[in-house]
């Protein structure tokens, strides 16, 4: 799952033009105390409740504060991970997701990730993972599970994304297996790019760490 898919919707930013009073009665609208600033598509920081009330008068905008905003952010093509990690190190509960020119598209919150970790609960079963590269007028995801099945294993679950610019489908597929090489070997014997592996030792070490990252990031 990547940052653009898992946008909050329906959540803005705060204009560097908006007062301080303004952007106080959005967080309350938004149930937040954190909300990124932006100067039209421009990502300025994060701000948050106590910095806006250190400006002189709450009718003042946001620009006329005196003060350096954090700014965190992930780009549109992180995985999820990658945004609880962004939250963890700068200590935020909104990640804004920036594109590939640096321009501003949305925020994710602590909210959206947890609904996507609780959709993702097969990643704690034990197995490995692979990453494919497929030319987009190659894709069919029956010949993959197909390969796979030929080769003794299940696909517990998978996740895809088109990278418009090369025209390949990202695939990443996590197997009921950690013994993966002959499942690479047939990928590699079909022409498929394996771009990544994950065995089990190491996929499930990385699982726990993200998510004691969101349990941290939850503050549960």
């Amino acid at each position: 799952m990547y940052a653009r898919e898992i946008v909050s919707e329906g959540l803005h930013s705060l204009d560097l033009s908006d007062s301080g009073e303004r952007a106080i009665v959005r967080m309350h609208e938004y149930n937040v105390n954190q909300l990124p600033v932006t100067d039209g598509d421009k990502y300025i920081g994060i701000i948050n409740m106590d910095e806006i009330v250190a400006l002189r008068h709450l009718n003042d905008p946001l620009r006329d504060l005196q003060v350096q905003l954090k700014r965190p952010y992930v780009h549109e093509d992180a995985h999820f991970f990658e945004v609880m990690k962004a939250a963890i190190e700068y200590g935020v509960k909104v990640v804004p997701v920036l594109s590939a020119d640096e321009k501003y598209i949305g925020l994710i919150t602590a909210e959206s990730c947890m609904r996507v970790f609780a959709t993702q609960q097969s990643v704690m079963v034990e197995g490995g993972i692979i990453e494919l590269s497929i030319p987009v007028k190659d894709f069919q995801l029956s010949e993959i599970a197909r390969i796979v099945e030929s080769n003794n294993a299940t696909i517990l679950t998978y996740y895809s994304h088109i990278d418009q610019a090369n025209s390949t489908v990202e695939v990443t597929i996590k197997l009921n297996t950690s013994e993966l090489s002959a499942i690479i070997a047939a990928f590699e014997r079909y022409q498929y790019e394996v771009k990544g592996v994950y065995n089990d030792e190491n996929y499930n070490e990385d699982v726990k760490d993200n998510y004691d990252a969101l349990m941290k990031y939850l503050d549960v």
